[in-house]
Parts: structure tokens; C-alpha cells; sequence
């Protein structure tokens, strides 16, 4: 049975939320504290797997609680229960919280989030990796890719620096990533959260994008500090984006489907840190046998891990609240074999744009993507996307 906190100065939310939760009794056990402090002291002898707290409370706050609370017990997830996200209480919110949720929330809506929150030891086979998830709080970035950031939103405002803005946060999984996440949260309540890194920007502005930078809520890594592996993933899952994006647009794409076909190769090449993050030594030895051509890297981390790099990465983006849709899709885009054959889809595009990559590397082609492509018809577009790689690759 999954234990969950729920703290809140206000009885009345509490008492409602009880009711709206009771129907799940049989496989939640909740707990209601008006008290962040008393909730604290329950913390060890509960062992929650989910704490949910308001923000705004007398003595001590949601954000204060939730990192004191963390810190006590790193595995369980951390929400923030919040009737509004102002710019004063949002970075905050981000450094202490998984995912914020606008008060009062839909009962459906509260209980999807959190049956997706809950990460069961269960689905995986390595323990590290349900303590690597819950404790992640952005993906690894280079600080060089960090700096030109900040230079670049410093000259911001015509519509060539915004666009070498956009291309710089959409060039890194943890910029883009994080900046999705917080512009969800500013859409709490009030409509359909933004799917594609230029919506989030333009929708939360340049400052608050500034003030991400600023509160330090996106760790980087100097170059010399990075392993070979990092950095080799930085700038694989670079290339792919651009690569995804410019097939894309050469297909005829819309541009929003070129922008959300270039973040899910971004997502889907970057997802291996993730495992490397949580269990490098173990993940050291898969990636040697995907690359002596034992099998798959994708079956290989399964095998290994009970998940996918790419299926940790989308229970990872579920956490932290962005749409279903968008998680679903890098699980889907991580391995040929499991993508629809009835079309090429942006998922499909998304997984080819990172095979080319590897062609413009030297590296062949698997077995796996070539049959895909001949499934769906379009073997005959390989040496164009080929070019087309190098080109983007080469600029």
C-alpha cells in the first residue's frame, strides 16, 4: 500500500481532500497534517511515498517544508498544492518541487498525477534508479552551453538574438526541459500547458528565463569535470535535435511538428544519462555490449535495468508534470521495434534523426531502423537524409 502526506493549514482542503481520496483506500494509505512541523516529525515512522503540501502557510512554508522533508527521506515525490504561482513564489517552488498543482484541483486530475508520480521499485531491477529519479531535479549541462546562454538572453531583443536564444535552450535537455516544467506551472488552472521550448519562452519571458539561470536550479558541468560519456551524449543529442528538426521541415513538416519532432530526439538522445547518472558502472557494461553488437542498447538497458533510458526519461518527465502526450512519445521514439509501421510518425522522425547522426559519425545503421524505414515505405529517402545530416551537422 503507497503511503502519501498531505499538509495543509487549511482543515476544510484537508477534510475535502480526504473525501475526494477515500475511494482509494484500498491501495493508498493518506495522512493529513495542518502542521508542516507535526508532519515532519511523522515523517520517519510514515515513509511516504508522495508528499503533497500548500504553499503559503503560517511558520513555515511549502518550499521550507519540502526541502526539509526531502532531504530527510530523498526517495518519494514532492508536490506543491497552490491556489496561485506568482514570480515570487515560482522559482522557489521549482527548487523544492517535483510538480506544482493549481488548488483546488479536479479529483481525476489529482489522481492520474500521482498514480504517474509514484515510481514502483517493482518496474525496474536496479534500486539505484528509483533513488537516481526521485533525486534528479534537472538533467546534467554543460556549463560552456550554460554561458552562452546567458550572454545570448543578455542581448536579447530583436528577433535574431531570440531566435539564437531559443536555439541555445533547445540545443540542451535540461535548459529545455526545465524551462517546459515552470511554464507549466504558470498555466496552473488556466489552460493547456505549452508543448514546444518557443511557447515556454515567450510565455513565461525572458526575465524569469534569466532568473532560472540566476537561482541556480540548473546544475552545469565544466567540460573538465565531465566524463567522455557526457559529453559525447551533450553533443550526440544536440546534433540529433537539429538534424530531427531539418528533416522534418524537409518533409513538409508544420513548424510546430518540426519543433516537437527536434525535442524528442533531443529527449530521446539524452535520456542515457539518466541510467549512466544512477548506475554508471552497470550502464558502462551495457553500452559495451550494445556497442560489440550483442543487441539493442534499448533491449539491452531493459534487460539490464527493467526500463529503457528512454522509459525512465518519460516517468521522469511525468514527475515533473509535463504533458502525457510528450512523455509517451520519447519512451515510444527510444526503439525502432516499437514504433507504428502504418506512417512514419514524429516519433519515427525523431528516432531516425538520431541514426543519421550516427551515419555522419561512421557508425552503420541498424538492422532494426533499416526495417522500420522499409515498413513504412521510406528506405528511398536514406541517402537524402544522409546529406541533409551532414549539412546540419557540418553548419
Amino acid at each position: 500500500m503507497h503511503r502519501l502526506i498531505f499538509v495543509d493549514d487549511e482543515v476544510p482542503i484537508l477534510r475535502a481532500l480526504e473525501r475526494v481520496l477515500r475511494v482509494h483506500r484500498d491501495t493508498w494509505q493518506c495522512h493529513f497534517f495542518d502542521d508542516p512541523r507535526a508532519a515532519l516529525d511523522q515523517l520517519e515512522a510514515i515513509a511516504p511515498d508522495v508528499v503533497i503540501s500548500d504553499m503559503l502557510m503560517p511558520g513555515l512554508d511549502g518550499s521550507d517544508f519540502l526541502v526539509e522533508a526531502a532531504r530527510r527521506r530523498p526517495v518519494m515525490a514532492c508536490f506543491i498544492l497552490s491556489g496561485e504561482v506568482g514570480p515570487g513564489s515560482l522559482l522557489r517552488m521549482a527548487g523544492a518541487a517535483h510538480q506544482c498543482l493549481a488548488k483546488p484541483c479536479r479529483a481525476d486530475v489529482l489522481t492520474d498525477v500521482l498514480r504517474h508520480a509514484i515510481i514502483e521499485p517493482t518496474d525496474v531491477t536496479a534500486p539505484a534508479l528509483v533513488a537516481g529519479l526521485y533525486g534528479l531535479r534537472s538533467l546534467p549541462i554543460p556549463a560552456a552551453h550554460l554561458q552562452r546562454l546567458r550572454e545570448s538572453l543578455a542581448r536579447t531583443g530583436s528577433d535574431a538574438q531570440d531566435a539564437e536564444t531559443l536555439a541555445l535552450i533547445g540545443g540542451s535537455a535540461g535548459i529545455a526541459t526545465k524551462l517546459l516544467q515552470v511554464a507549466s506551472w504558470t498555466r496552473l488552472g488556466v489552460g493547456a500547458p505549452p508543448v514546444h521550448v518557443h511557447d515556454a519562452f515567450y510565455q513565461v519571458g525572458q526575465e524569469t528565463v534569466s532568473a532560472l539561470l540566476d537561482a541556480n536550479l540548473l546544475p552545469s558541468l565544466a567540460d573538465a569535470d565531465a566524463t567522455p560519456f557526457q559529453r559525447e551524449t551533450w553533443h550526440r543529442a544536440e546534433r540529433a535535435a537539429a538534424v530531427a528538426a531539418a528533416m522534418a521541415r524537409a518533409d513538409g513538416a508544420t513548424r510546430d511538428d518540426a519543433r516537437r519532432v527536434g525535442l524528442l530526439a533531443l529527449w530521446s538522445a539524452s535520456a542515457p544519462l539518466l541510467l549512466d547518472a544512477a548506475c554508471r558502472e552497470d550502464y558502462a557494461a551495457v553500452r559495451a555490449a550494445a556497442a560489440a553488437g550483442a543487441a539493442p542498447r534499448a533491449a539491452l538497458e531493459r534487460q539490464a535495468f527493467g526500463v529503457s533510458a528512454g522509459q525512465a526519461l518519460a516517468r521522469l518527465l511525468r514527475l515533473w508534470g509535463l504533458p502525457a502526450a510528450l512523455a509517451e512519445s520519447v519512451a515510444q521514439c527510444d526503439d525502432a521495434s516499437g514504433l507504428p509501421v502504418d506512417g512514419m510518425t514524429v516519433e519515427g522522425v525523431a528516432h531516425v534523426a538520431q541514426a543519421m547522426v550516427g551515419l555522419t559519425e561512421g557508425r552503420e545503421l541498424a538492422a532494426a531502423t533499416h526495417t522500420y524505414l522499409g515498413a513504412v515505405g521510406r528506405l528511398d529517402r536514406l541517402e537524402t537524409w544522409r546529406v541533409l545530416a551532414d549539412q546540419t551537422v557540418a553548419a
